[in-house]
Order: C-alpha cells, then sequence, then structure tokens
C-alpha cells in the first residue's frame, strides 16, 4: 500500500523475510515482538514481528523512499509510532521504533552530505 509517492507499507510476509534475509537483518529468534531498522541504498526501512499468533498480519514494514529529503514521511511515521504508544499497543516495541526514526531524523543532514543531496536542504530554507 502506498501512501504517498515517497511512502509505501508492505504486510506481505515473503516480501518482508525476503528483504530482511537479502539485507541480513532477520531477526534470530522469533519469540517477542521485534524491530529492525536499515537502508538499502537511500530508502528507509522499518519492520516490526509480532509474536501474537492470533494476527493475521505479524509482519509490518514501512519504507520511505529517499528518506533524507523526505523528512515529512518519516516524521509520518513518528507520528504513528506516538500514536501506537499513546494507545498503549505494544509499547515497548513503538518505543523501540520510535528511537530509530528519531534516531534517523536527526542525522537527516548526514545522510543528505553523505548522498551529495546538500543542495536540496540549501532549496528548501530559501521558502521557509
Amino acid at each position: 500500500m502506498s501512501l504517498t509517492p515517497t511512502i509505501r507499507i508492505i504486510t506481505d510476509e515473503v516480501t518482508i523475510i525476503d528483504c530482511l534475509v537479502d539485507h541480513r537483518e532477520m531477526f534470530k529468534t522469533f519469540d517477542a515482538d521485534k524491530t529492525a531498522a536499515f537502508l538499502v541504498g537511500e530508502d528507509f526501512h522499518l519492520v516490526f514481528y509480532f509474536a501474537d499468533n492470533n494476527l493475521e498480519n505479524r509482519f509490518l514494514m514501512y519504507i520511505v523512499e529517499d528518506f533524507s529529503v523526505n523528512e515529512e514521511c518519516m516524521v509520518y511515521v513518528l507520528q504513528q509510532l506516538e500514536e501506537q504508544i499513546q494507545q498503549n499497543h505494544r509499547v515497548y516495541t513503538m518505543k523501540q521504533a520510535r528511537n530509530k526514526v528519531l534516531d534517523m531524523l536527526y542525522m537527516t543532514d548526514t545522510f543528505r552530505a553523505m548522498f551529495g543531496k546538500t543542495k536540496v536542504k540549501e532549496e528548501d530554507e530559501y521558502y521557509h
């Protein structure tokens, strides 16, 4: 499901597991809820595994494409996590994920520089 052209939510278990394996991020155990965050190129991936056998979708993955210039999408993911925390839904795991997203947001300028996108930030600053 695409929320915007630069953010997707994936619930297909096979797709998510393939992605985790391909990028050496596969969880070692499945006895508790887990979360992982990693980059694939310039795209930010946030993956959840929920240990509840009663859930139809035990895996969930957010992908923010070109995250260093799509901060509003990262903020959207952050807001979704905050909402889950406020609703007391898997609080520990959601806080772990929130911290991972916050870390990436704090480092956005660094990633922009690494990706050679410093001009994007400079152009944006003229409009604010």
